[in-house]
């Protein structure tokens, strides 16, 4: 097209700033974008990284209810501490260390009963913590098996740029997801098409394809579902259309009906069946 040999390119092709300095482009027929897929990994060491990457995720809340829990048993001991002359019963939280110990045990529901409170005050604050802890542990334990839940049934994982740093990459030439590697100086294996990349996926060559979401999501569902994870976030978000050459008359014939089939429920349905089956 840029020779002026085609009017008209269609397939999955994206608009990048490259592209747009050589070729015109039609209204957007699909939103796309780069995303990465990687083999999808079973058994006991994949259900451990799960879990180490939900509960990496919910760092915050748990730092919280730990600290909270520090927070209760320094409490409990400042009030449940010993005085001269008083006779420390065996059970009482007479240290520190006591306190924490009591406040873990409670919010474990394990509750040994060796360390129990002996004042009023003690106890108000067992009370207290004990209803906390109940709701805080129920709230943590639910949220991180929601968690690894969402991700199993998902298939998906949320990646970031420096995510692919020190992997072994793979691209179709020529590509948008080879043109992305380019621009951040990744290094990366080139492949002719996208099952060809996947193979090499599976085959364990690479440890992750790069390109556009839509061509991912139908060259996954089309031969690799089950074997490789679908992509999950776009890394830099596109959109795909037709190419055209310069200076033609195509693109004030093809934008309206573009513009009118892309809004319609049926285009929808298409989009769905192809990509999310």
């Amino acid at each position: 097209m840029a020779n002026g040999q085609f009017d008209v390119g269609i397939g999955a092709i994206t608009i990048t700033p490259e592209r747009l300095s050589r070729v015109d482009f039609t209204y957007p027929a699909h939103r796309s974008g780069v995303a990465v897929v990687f083999r999808l990994e079973r058994g006991l060491l994949a259900s451990m990284a799960n879990y180490g990457a939900a509960v990496a995720e919910l760092a915050p809340l748990i730092a919280g209810t730990l600290g909270l829990a520090l927070a209760m048993g320094v409490g409990l001991w400042w009030v449940e501490r010993s005085r001269k002359g008083e006779t420390v019963h065996e059970s009482a939280v007479a240290t520190l260390r006591d306190g924490v110990y009591w406040a873990v045990t409670t919010m474990t529901t394990v509750g040994y009963g060796d360390k129990t409170p002996k004042t009023n005050a003690g106890r108000a604050i067992a009370i207290f913590w004990m209803m906390t802890s109940l709701a805080l542990v129920s709230v943590l334990s639910t949220a991180i098996v929601a968690k690894m839940t969402a991700d199993q049934f998902s298939g998906a994982r949320v990646v970031a740029e420096s995510d692919l740093v020190g992997k072994r990459l793979a691209a179709v030439e020529a590509s948008s997801g080879s043109e992305y590697l380019d621009a951040r100086q990744l290094a990366y294996a080139k492949f002719p098409d996208i099952p060809s990349a996947l193979k090499a996926l599976m085959t364990g060559d690479a440890d992750a394809v790069v390109n556009s979401v839509g061509a991912l999501q139908y060259a996954v569902s089309n031969g690799f579902q089950g074997q490789v994870d679908s992509p999950g976030n776009v890394l830099v978000p596109a959109y795909m259309a037709f190419a055209l050459r310069r200076g033609g008359d195509l693109k004030a014939r093809l934008d309206p009906a573009l513009a009118r089939v892309t809004a319609s429920t049926e285009w929808r349905r298409a989009e769905t069946s192809y990509f999310n089956p």
